[in-house]
């Protein structure tokens, strides 16, 4: 299965060509990293595919119902919360998906045979997201990330505010989830 498709990707920088003609595909389970030299088109890469930017010529193709983080070098956490807070907000995307499963449910009630058979096929892929996702298992997989990067030393009812760093400047990191 596809996650990503890049298709004939053509960008410049004024007189400068950036990216020309870049073709690939990023299948599930596979894990990709972007190596160059300063200057060379990463980030503008990494915007171009995160639909910041916009090709001068060709397709972004993301797989349907595919969820994206990205944190942006230059990025500033906001005040007052914690840690758990934030990496809280990595799964909110799951939070969205359940939310349009409710609804899916709530169209169920009153719709055609035809219909429900489409609301159900698109309920189960939702419900597989999730459980594949891990949503109900959110708080232990906050610990295990936390644990893994260090953090729960530092304490995860601790403020972002107080950490050192948390004035922007964090390296680039794209995850993908399905």
């Amino acid at each position: 299965m596809s996650i990503l498709n890049v298709e004939h990707v053509t960008h410049g920088l004024g007189a400068r060509q950036i990216l020309n003609d870049v073709s690939f595909r990023l299948l599930k389970g596979e894990h990709v990293g972007l190596v160059g030299a300063n200057g060379e088109g990463k980030s503008t890469f990494l915007n171009i595919i995160m639909g910041k930017l916009q090709p001068d010529e060709g397709n972004i193709e993301w797989c349907r119902h595919i969820t994206v983080g990205y944190l942006d070098q230059y990025s500033t956490l906001a005040k007052g919360k914690t840690i758990r807070d934030v990496m809280r907000e990595a799964f909110g995307n799951l939070s969205d998906l359940e939310a349009e499963m409710l609804s899916l449910y709530d169209k169920m009630s009153d719709c055609s045979e035809e219909k429900m058979n489409e609301l159900m096929e698109e309920v189960g892929e939702i419900q597989g997201i999730l459980d594949y996702s891990g949503y109900y298992t959110i708080d232990a997989k906050i610990s295990e990330y936390a644990n893994g990067l260090g953090l729960n030393e530092i304490g995860l009812d601790r403020e972002v505010a107080e950490l050192s760093g948390t004035s922007g400047q964090f390296k680039k990191r794209i995850e993908y989830r399905d």
